[in-house]
């Protein structure tokens, strides 16, 4: 089985061996020019990233994201454990 298509792209391929270096070179380039312009862009934007004016320190940021809700949580049990307590003791 022969496939004339194939045959006529090889010889083609085979005929213009530079060309297909060409593209290839063509291609890594294009590959490290965008990634080049998107290095610059994401640093562009870390850099205008506007910085609060209530979360200045990074204690706080701890303090807001992680303690808050935990504190919430034990203040919210403490009080139905409390609640539970009081009413089982001084029935109505």
């Amino acid at each position: 089985y022969v496939d004339t298509r194939s045959q006529a792209n090889l010889s083609r391929l085979n005929a213009h061996p530079r060309y297909i270096q060409d593209v290839v070179t063509e291609d890594i380039s294009t590959i490290l020019e965008n990634k080049r312009k998107s290095e610059i862009l994401e640093r562009a934007l870390l850099s205008t990233r506007p910085v609060s004016t209530i979360w200045c320190s990074p204690l706080l940021v701890t303090i807001a994201l992680k303690w808050t809700p935990i504190t919430l949580l034990l203040v919210v049990a403490t009080v139905l454990f409390w609640a539970n307590f009081f009413s089982q003791t001084n029935p109505v």
